[in-house]
């Protein structure tokens, strides 16, 4: 497997108030943006996933309690960054063994993802109990954020195959 090429998005603190720096200091999440098209073979799907260049996300998006114990660019860094793209758009982009660009599984719902989210991760780091107990956290968390991205009209990112 290919690692993503990336680059850290710099933090856009230093013109506010004392206190949201303050804040931004305990509360900052790093941002990343994806400098070239990722792609991975899912093997129980038989398909190419792609996530497009341009992309930008957090990494694992996890309370910040929890930090301690998963890192938001630890061994979920991946999967985290599949799960943000298909929690966005409700689809992930794909390539078929055909050669043809198609939006995969599109409007499979929160669920679908989340249970991507897990499989992918145990394909990763083979760590079965972390990816679920993380699948946990997002079924205890993630409503918000996927209905915040459900109301979202975020333009849509289409990659250069």
């Amino acid at each position: 497997m290919q690692m993503p090429k990336l680059t850290p998005l710099p933090t856009q603190i230093k013109q506010k108030s004392a206190l949201r720096r303050i804040y931004s200091w305990q509360g900052f999440i790093r941002k990343w943006e994806l400098l070239e098209n990722w792609e991975y073979d899912l093997p129980d799907e038989k398909v190419k996933i792609i996530v497009p260049k341009g992309f930008v996300f957090d990494g694992v998006s996890l309370p910040r309690v929890l930090h301690w114990f998963l890192s938001p660019t630890g061994v979920l860094f991946i999967p985290g960054m599949v799960h943000d793209f298909a929690y966005r758009y409700d689809y992930l982009w794909a390539l078929s063994y055909e050669g043809e660009l198609h939006r995969f599984q599109k409007g499979s719902g929160r669920a679908y993802w989340d249970k991507l989210f897990r499989s992918l991760g145990v394909d990763l780091n083979g760590m079965k109990g972390l990816n679920s107990f993380a699948r946990m956290i997002l079924y205890l968390f993630g409503r918000r954020s996927w209905r915040r991205h459900r109301k979202a009209s975020t333009p849509e990112i289409i990659p250069k195959v």
